[in-house]
């Protein structure tokens, strides 16, 4: 003879319980987070990686323009050298001529003043 029991018994065996135990949410809910976060961060990575590239392009093209005039400038300093070196012999030359000339004035002078006497 069967119980009544052994019905409830063999019907709990065939069908799931009330309570099924579903998937938690959970795990799915931090992947999307973790993705949203790992986007977030590779956007402000990329953003940064630009802004650092535009720095690095503006200096480079700085450095390029201090380059050129700095060369303009040691042009510059060079005529100025050359200029300055011509200008020494000049005086140099122009002292000379000074110095001769004195010479012949005095020269001049001696002989003129014999001359009056």
């Amino acid at each position: 003879m069967a119980s009544p029991w052994d019905d409830v018994r063999r019907e709990s065996l065939e069908m799931p319980a009330v309570g099924v135990r579903r998937a938690s949410p959970l795990p799915w809910m931090l992947l999307a987070v973790s993705i949203a976060l790992t986007v977030g961060v590779l956007t402000l990575g990329r953003t940064r990686l630009e802004e650092e590239r535009t720095r690095t392009a503006n200096a480079l093209k700085a450095n390029d323009d201090l380059k050129a005039r700095l060369k303009s400038f040691e042009s510059e300093l060079d005529a100025q050298k050359t200029a300055a070196a011509q200008t020494e012999k000049s005086v140099g030359e122009l002292k000379k001529q000074l110095l001769t000339l004195e010479l012949e004035k005095r020269r001049l002078q001696e002989e003129l003043s014999h001359k009056k006497k």
